[in-house]
């Protein structure tokens, strides 16, 4: 069994951009590491190896556009109470975004995964948060928010391993497949 997502990967130069963005000086913040940034499309869990080769399968016969995406805005999940985790938006409804998702998702129904079915609502993790109050947050959501923002071209879309490790998991793309 692997632990598999679906996401598209990010160039470096928006995990550059994401980098500095990040708050050393807040505590309770583990950021996420460039090498581990990306957009998640669909977290799938753990996935046995025929399970995984269906899934091969359908997902190659996804077909969208190639598109653009923007960075911005600021968020937290929860929306209420204690941040857990930090993070910024992309795409702002981008149509093209959204019959993505909806493509993958089908390719996993039809590859017979059950998975956990949320809302999407895209965004790059930037970490994750312990013990920190919504107040301490507010420089950082300012300068997120008023930061000149990248726009990048979606070309591909990428089946990942999450791998635990010491320092936390490695996230590892084990396939990919070009938009068209």
């Amino acid at each position: 069994m692997r632990r598999m997502f679906v996401a598209i990967d990010l160039p470096e130069s928006v995990k550059a951009f994401l980098t500095q963005l990040r708050d050393d000086g807040l505590k309770g913040i583990r950021w996420v590491r460039p090498e581990n940034q990306h957009l998640t499309m669909r977290f799938l869990g753990d996935i046995d190896e025929e399970a995984e080769k269906r899934l091969r399968a359908e997902l190659s016969s996804v077909s969208v556009s190639r598109f653009t995406l923007p960075i911005g805005g600021f968020g937290t999940f929860p929306g209420k109470g204690d941040p857990k985790v930090l993070w910024i938006g992309v795409g702002s409804a981008h149509p093209l975004l959204f019959q993505l998702r909806q493509r993958i998702d089908d390719a996993v129904l039809k590859a017979g995964i059950d998975c956990e079915m949320r809302d999407f609502v895209p965004h790059v993790t930037l970490g994750r948060c312990s013990s920190v109050s919504r107040a301490s947050l507010r420089d950082l959501k300012k300068r997120v928010e008023s930061a000149d923002s990248p726009v990048f071209a979606v070309k591909t879309f990428s089946l990942f391993e999450s791998r635990p490790s010491p320092i936390g998991s490695r996230y590892e793309i084990v396939d990919a497949w070009d938009l068209r």
